[in-house]
């Protein structure tokens, strides 16, 4: 194929008027495929302050036409969860008919169940194909939440359904055939990380306090910050000589403050700097020894790449990426739920961390994750499933 496709984006979370946040990865990786594609995103969000039952905003950002759909959530409660459903479904075939002068080639649904039927239905009715990438942690042991027999057998078939599946790990690719969501193309590509943005920089010589990062969303049940204290608490028993800084926001971010106020830590050896983003973000990086990635589940650990592709080592928990990426080379993986086996990661790592080489660090992920790499693994995969709905 020799002209450039059109693919329109349905993923279930993008950043909205009420956070930037949600689904930044997706909105990344929409950025790298448009470097081959003209992209557009279409999506819809709920929002119980919409003036109007439908509000449709329209924007320009870096190059990539977003539809945003916000639609107004019923107050029925017999008939709430029916209503709430055809609002949804609804916005989106009020967005699609926006888009009339764009005809896409193909759909790029990201996180089932609901986007995944939405192009089923377009599927069925314009004969366009789709692709699914999933993010979601539900399908994981650890998560446990992808439940109902209803849903298991629209998702089965939505994934059947579509022209091929992917997941963001091997991890996820795994735990999802576990639930027999199977598709005969069947790819594992990985988030993309902008890799000319997280560079390695100048760390000031001669400092004998360490410096280690977190970085998560504070959400205490999947990133496990609350065992990640406890095990700086022991580890600021037997030595001194470094400082902890918690990086982000989320629902837990004031009682996980307050958590490592209770153990005496807070202002101390642990701080709390709020949310960071991109060149703020990649300072914090830069100017750490090292990172630690204490979940107890991830689909994917984009935090992970990010920081080794500024060449700094990571201590992580065996989740998501973890396996594929890290070794004795650039970090320790550590099992699942150890605060014990943490403690003692950290106390190694704080004693070695200077002995890494940064640019070897950085060219482990260099060539797998960068925006270029993604992006034409994904074109090959439009390719493929455009020609084969053809014939």
């Amino acid at each position: 194929m020799s002209k450039r496709l059109k693919i329109l984006f349905l993923p279930r979370w993008y950043p909205h008027r009420y956070d930037p946040m949600p689904g930044l990865f997706i909105q990344r990786q929409a950025e790298a495929v448009s470097s081959y594609c003209d992209v557009v995103v279409l999506y819809v969000h709920a929002d119980e302050h919409a003036a109007n039952r439908y509000e449709i905003d329209f924007a320009e950002e870096n190059g990539i036409r977003v539809v945003r759909v916000y639609y107004r959530e019923p107050h029925v409660p017999l008939l709430s969860g029916f209503l709430k459903m055809f609002r949804f479904f609804r916005a989106h075939m009020l967005g699609f008919k926006m888009l009339r002068s764009f005809q896409p080639d193909l759909l790029h649904v990201h996180v089932l169940t609901r986007e995944g039927f939405v192009a089923l239905v377009i599927k069925l009715l314009k004969g366009i194909p789709y692709v699914i990438t999933e993010h979601w942690s539900r399908y994981l042991i650890a998560s446990n939440t992808f439940r109902g027999g209803f849903r298991k057998m629209i998702t089965r078939q939505v994934v059947k359904s579509a022209a091929a599946m992917i997941a963001v790990s091997e991890t996820l690719r795994i735990a999802m055939l576990k639930f027999r969501l199977e598709n005969v193309n069947f790819f594992v590509v990985p988030n993309p990380v902008e890799t000319s943005l997280f560079t390695i920089g100048e760390r000031p010589a001669g400092n004998n306090i360490k410096r280690f990062i977190h970085i998560s969303c504070f959400e205490d049940r999947s990133k496990n910050i609350s065992g990640f204290l406890d095990a700086v608490k022991n580890l600021s028993e037997k030595r001194s000589d470094f400082e902890c800084f918690l990086i982000g926001d989320g629902p837990e971010f004031n009682l996980l403050k307050s958590r490592a106020d209770e153990l005496g830590l807070l202002g101390k050896q642990v701080f709390f700097t709020g949310l960071k983003e991109q060149r703020e973000l990649v300072k914090e990086i830069q100017a750490a020894d090292f990172m630690v990635l204490s979940s107890n589940y991830e689909t994917f650990g984009t935090v992970v790449i990010e920081c080794l592709s500024c060449g700094i080592p990571v201590v992580a928990t065996n989740v998501g990426i973890v396996p594929e990426v890290i070794n004795e080379t650039n970090g320790i993986i550590i099992p699942v739920g150890d605060t014990k086996a943490l403690e003692d990661a950290i106390n190694r790592m704080l004693d070695q961390c200077n002995s890494y080489d940064p640019q070897a660090i950085r060219n482990t992920v260099l060539k797998k994750f960068n925006n270029e790499t993604i992006a034409k693994q994904l074109l090959e995969i439009y390719q493929q499933s455009i020609t084969h709905h053809i014939h």
